[in-house]
């Protein structure tokens, strides 16, 4: 029987928190855009086109082209303009932010015991960056060389989590059966909502967050409790 494993990246394998993305992340793109607007103008159409880039239900646009459009509209900036800029950021300082990033060897591990229980493997991570970014990250958790037969990012996905709509979007690009689906993730709202679709859940307590709406994960604990809780939630 193929049983297929969703983890997500940032908080679940990848120790970094919220914080990390709105002070490191920004700041440092920011600094890319100095003498091309303010910071408080950059700052504003990011956070604005990355709400907007959530919330687009457009299934004839990728995140891409979503958050193109917005940043444009919301900074006043042509994206011809501004795309070469956001690509040498992630060329040039994206990968040094690697240093504000804990080690976590259990992530390479917890992977590959899945693997070793015929698993096969998803990196189901918020599709708001663009592919390069997303490997880049895979490496400081020693993911990347992992067989991975999707990795959603901003450039192949229509839509973000929290909709049920881009697990189905997972469900349909691999021709998946959702029941045979576990979730892996630490956030309960973005994660767990993965239920909405049949799959199963698994919520990771390591770096937990959860906005108040308890969706019932279908299992709990730490990331190195994921492997054994996998078999009992969908047997072999």
């Amino acid at each position: 029987m193929t049983r297929i494993v969703l983890f997500d990246l940032d908080g679940t394998l990848l120790p970094v928190e919220t914080e990390f993305f709105l002070t490191h992340y920004m700041d440092a793109l920011a600094g890319y855009f100095e003498g091309v607007m303010t910071y408080e103008a950059f700052r504003k159409a990011l956070l604005g086109a990355t709400l907007e880039t959530i919330n687009n239900l457009d299934p004839g646009a990728r995140n891409f082209e979503a958050f193109a459009e917005s940043f444009s509209r919301l900074s006043g900036l042509p994206w011809d303009d501004v795309w070469p800029i956001i690509d040498r950021y992630y060329a040039e300082r994206y990968p040094k932010l690697r240093v504000h990033v804990p080690e976590n060897p259990a992530a390479r591990a917890v992977v590959e015991k899945c693997v070793e229980k015929g698993w096969r493997l998803v990196l189901a991570t918020q599709p708001l960056f663009p592919d390069t970014a997303t490997r880049e990250r895979m490496r400081w958790c020693n993911i990347d060389s992992l067989p991975w037969e999707l990795v959603t990012t901003l450039d192949n996905m229509h839509f973000c989590k929290p909709h049920p709509a881009y697990y189905r979007e997972i469900v349909d690009t691999l021709g998946l059966d959702p029941t045979k689906c576990v979730m892996v993730g630490n956030d309960m709202q973005e994660d767990m909502v993965a239920k909405k679709v049949g799959m199963k859940t698994f919520l990771v307590e390591d770096f937990l967050i959860d906005r108040g709406e308890d969706l019932e994960p279908d299992c709990r604990g730490r990331l190195v409790d994921v492997p054994e809780a996998l078999d009992k939630l969908i047997p072999p």
